[in-house]
């Protein structure tokens, strides 16, 4: 027997869209209004203003390579090359554009497509300067451990180059020269994408939600078989209104109207009763007997049912 697959819970699917395309369009907003609010220029700034959060945009000049390589590994086979995290130079100029004395290190992650153009900087000394929008962030533990180790290895061949052995107090004054952040680069494509996709997401949680309730009251609807109801001993008949049938809404529904007869059975109004032949028995009476006149007329708080009747029966005698 064929094994059948459970079906996933839509709301719980809408939920998560939802969380998503919201998500992305949160994103998608700050990036926007970062982008388009007032932005530090890393190139002139004081190192005192470079914190992470603070969108920025520069001119960059003068890089050292790159210290990571940012890939993708597809079926842990393939690996692809996503972009790359460069060590570059800021707060090097002064505002008419001369050199500044001093200079500060901090990282910045590139794409794949902008390696050229940051191994130029790095590699020459008549390079076209880039020019860069992005916002700063704080470097992970294992960013900041690949840092230390690039820097380890830039001051040692800096030492053989220039014929000495680095001290300890080398490496720490050279690892304190960077910034122990980097920068992360955006332009308008990263938030327009953000605000589409996040977009799509929650259309699609809206969508899957409106599928969902229409669904489960149809299932609703189609439990009750129309035309049916029940009587619940009161006097009443709670049910569905069915065509035919007389009476007046009921908290919703229709109640049909019952008579009372003397037998105390229900019925319908507009049922009609056959006409009754009247006969009388000479052998009986329906004249109570004399002890129960007698009971009646001594108890005065005697009440008489609409609904009931009581009778006794007294032969008669042939006179």
């Amino acid at each position: 027997m064929a094994r059948t697959r459970k079906k996933g819970n839509p709301i719980v699917s809408a939920v998560v869209f939802g969380i998503f395309g919201i998500v992305l369009l949160f994103l998608g907003i700050r990036t926007f209004i970062g982008l388009h609010g007032k932005l530090l220029n890393v190139t002139t700034c004081d190192e005192s203003e470079v914190k992470p959060g603070v969108y920025v945009e520069g001119t960059l000049t003068y890089g050292y390579g790159a210290y990571i390589e940012k890939t993708t590994t597809y079926n842990h086979v393939v690996t692809k090359t996503d972009g790359y995290y460069y060590l570059v130079d800021i707060c090097d100029k002064n505002e008419d554009g001369s050199k500044r004395d001093t200079s500060k290190w901090i990282g910045i992650s590139i794409s794949k497509s902008d390696d050229a153009k940051f191994d130029a900087i790095s590699s020459a000394d008549d390079a076209e300067p880039v020019y860069i929008t992005g916002v700063i962030r704080k470097n992970s533990d294992k960013v900041q451990g690949f840092l230390d180790d690039y820097i380890t290895k830039y001051v040692d061949a800096y030492a053989q180059y220039y014929g000495y052995t680095p001290t300890s107090e080398d490496y720490a004054t050279a690892k304190a020269e960077a910034f122990p952040y980097y920068i992360e680069m955006v332009d308008s494509s990263d938030y327009i994408f953000k605000l589409v996709l996040g977009a799509v997401f929650l259309l699609a949680a809206v969508i899957m939600i409106l599928k969902a309730t229409r669904s489960k009251n149809t299932i609703s609807a189609s439990a009750q078989p129309a035309g049916t109801g029940y009587y619940d001993g009161t006097g009443d008949f709670n049910g569905v209104y069915t065509p035919g049938s007389t009476g007046s809404p009921n908290n919703g529904s229709y109640t049909q109207q019952y008579g009372t007869t003397n037998s105390g059975s229900y019925g319908t109004a507009e049922q009609t009763q056959a006409p009754q032949t009247s006969y009388s028995d000479p052998f009986y009476s329906q004249q109570p007997a004399a002890s129960e006149q007698d009971a009646h007329a001594s108890n005065p708080y005697t009440t008489t049912s609409s609904t009931t009747s009581s009778s006794s029966f007294s032969l008669k005698k042939d006179e």
